[in-house]
């Protein structure tokens, strides 16, 4: 049985993921000023996406499945803060 909190814990995880993002972006642009800068545009990316799931969370009690467009931009942030992340080195 569900509690009734699984819409409230789910989106406390699309806001962890937001902040850890934001986090791991912000640090590459510390270490690294200039050329860190690039790395920012995986935290919007996730931010995009954090916030259009979240939002729906709130209004309905499961969200719909994540779409591939959603998805691959998901990924592709990952890949572009780890891509960015390897270049500063």
């Amino acid at each position: 049985m569900s509690s009734g909190l699984q819409a409230q814990r789910t989106e406390l995880t699309w806001l962890r993921a937001l902040l850890s993002s934001w986090a791991a972006g912000l640090l590459a642009v510390k270490i690294a000023f200039p050329a860190g800068a690039v790395a920012l545009l995986g935290p919007l990316a996730v931010t995009a996406v954090a916030y259009r799931r979240r939002r729906w969370l709130r209004g309905h009690a499961e969200p719909p499945p994540m779409s591939p467009v959603e998805g691959l931009l998901l990924a592709g942030a990952c890949v572009w803060v780890a891509i960015a992340g390897v270049l500063m080195l």
